[in-house]
This record gives structure tokens, C-alpha cells and sequence, in this order.
């Protein structure tokens, strides 16, 4: 299809197949395309990839460890779900749709979008969601962090603009957090005050 690059066969690099350069065009971003599709292809490294995709990601099922190199803007979903990923250190700073890291190494979410519209970390190794509000700063969605051993420092999610739900694999948690999603600090301070209430401490913390 044109304007979207495929890769076709084993590769370690998306620089491997120059023959799909003539898929880029030239912006004020640098050179973008309109999709990249990259799914189950053996990958280890991300250089070389377009700084703005005008569509969708999918870098999934590969043997990432990192997302350096990854583009920095993506208009659609990006998926890296199923890779090595020990960080997202990284990845795009804006992406219009999910941004889905299910599925890897993760203990941080340190280098996750500052502006996503839904975003899916499950199936990670997350123990904390220690300064999330630091990394991810306005969502248009969801987040979901089920199986994950969280068990700490999640009232930063309170801190992120435009969450609309939370999934956490302690419900009693997700529900005193959802209850207050959208007040911004008041709502933090009233989900930390019902947290410590029901003896939930370690969880009532940013």
C-alpha cells in the first residue's frame, strides 16, 4: 500500500529494507509515513524509523529492548506489546491513540507518552506507579494495569488529565480512584484520605 511501510521478512533493523524508503515523504517533522507495520519480524533496534507516523505503529511480537529510535509522534495507536522491554525510554512523546506495552519487562512507566489517548500496560512487572503523573500527563481514555503486582503508589493517576477509567487488579483500589477521576487534586486528596481509611496506606501515596 502506499505510504505505508511493511516489513516483509527477518530483519533486525527497519533500515534492512531501503527498497521501502521511497514510502517517506518530507515534512517539518523530518521524514514520516503514513503507516508502520513491523509485527513479529525479529527486530532488536528501532533506528532509522520516521520521526511522525501519520497512522499506526505496530512493533509487536519482535525482541525489542528498547524504543530509542521509535518516531515521536504517531497520529494512531502504537502497539510494542509482547517484546523485551525493560523501559520505554524512548518512545513517542504524542500518540493519538492506544499506546499498548502489554506483555513485557516493564517496572516503570518512566518514558511513557506525555499525551496518549488510551494506554494499556498489563501483563507488566509494575510494583509502583510511583510520579506517573510525571511521565503521562494527559490521557484520552483509559489506563489499564491489571496483572501487574501493584502495590503502591497510584494516586498520581488522579493527577492526569482526561483519564476516564482505571484498571487495577486490586478493585477496591480502582474503585476509590474512579470515583474520583476528573477533580484533579481535590479528588487526590479524597481518594488518599479513603485509601488510608481503609488501611490502604501504601497505595495512598503519589
Amino acid at each position: 500500500m502506499h505510504g505505508q511501510l511493511t516489513i516483509m521478512s527477518a530483519a533486525k533493523s527497519i533500515t534492512d529494507f531501503p527498497e521501502l524508503m521511497d514510502c517517506w515523504r518530507l515534512s517539518n517533522y523530518g521524514s514520516y509515513v503514513n503507516n508502520l507495520y513491523a509485527a513479529d519480524r525479529g527486530l532488536t533496534t528501532l533506528r532509522g524509523c520516521p520521526k511522525k507516523v501519520l497512522g499506526f505503529v505496530n512493533f509487536s511480537f519482535n525482541k525489542l529492548t528498547s524504543l530509542e529510535g521509535a518516531p515521536s509522534h504517531v497520529c494512531g495507536d502504537f502497539d510494542c506489546y509482547n517484546n523485551e522491554l525493560t523501559s520505554l525510554v524512548g518512545a513517542p512523546s504524542h500518540v493519538g491513540g492506544g499506546f499498548y506495552c502489554r506483555g513485557n519487562e516493564l517496572t516503570s512507566l518512566e518514558g511513557a507518552p506525555s499525551h496518549v489517548g488510551s494506554f494499556y500496560c498489563h501483563n507488566n512487572k509494575l510494583t509502583s506507579l510511583k510520579d506517573v503523573h510525571k511521565h503521562i500527563t494527559e490521557m484520552k481514555g483509559v489506563l489499564y494495569a491489571s496483572d501487574n503486582p501493584i502495590k503502591s503508589h497510584v494516586l498520581g493517576l488522579l493527577l492526569i488529565k482526561g483519564v476516564t477509567r482505571v484498571y487495577l487488579d486490586n478493585e477496591q483500589v480502582a474503585k476509590i480512584l474512579n470515583r474520583h477521576l476528573g477533580k484533579g487534586r481535590a479528588g487526590m486528596l479524597m481518594a488518599q484520605e479513603e485509601l488510608i481509611e481503609a488501611g490502604l496506606e501504601e497505595f495512598a501515596q503519589l
